[in-house]
Formats: C-alpha cells, structure tokens, sequence
C-alpha cells in the first residue's frame, strides 16, 4: 500500500496551489485529515470490483 500520511508541508502547498487559505493553525488537523481520508481510499483500491460493470447515477433536479 502507498504511503498516504501528508506532511504539514505538504498541505500548506497542496491549498496554495489549489487557492484554498488555511492558518497555520489548522494545518495540523486538514493534515490529519487528509491522510484519514486518502487512507479510506486506499481501502476503496483494495476491493475486488472484477465484474461489476458502472452505474451511472444523476441526481434528480426536480424539473
């Protein structure tokens, strides 16, 4: 499995290029975050999907 822990420094680059204004004290926890959330999409990677065709899904917008 890949590494998937973001470093503070990593984050604070990844919103600046995304232009997405965090204080360096919530860097902490976005970082924390993060690397929960690419962690469930490890485990997503993880799953047999061999003969599961796509669905596609629209949202119903009520017209």
């Amino acid at each position: 499995m890949p590494e998937t822990n973001a470093s503070e420094m990593q984050v604070k680059m990844l919103a600046e290029l995304v232009g997405i204004p965090i204080d360096d004290a919530e860097v902490p926890e976005v970082a924390n975050r993060f690397t929960s959330l690419m962690q469930e999409l490890d485990r997503l990677r993880d799953l047999d999907l061999e003969g599961i065709e796509p669905v596609a899904i629209f949202p119903d917008t009520g017209e």
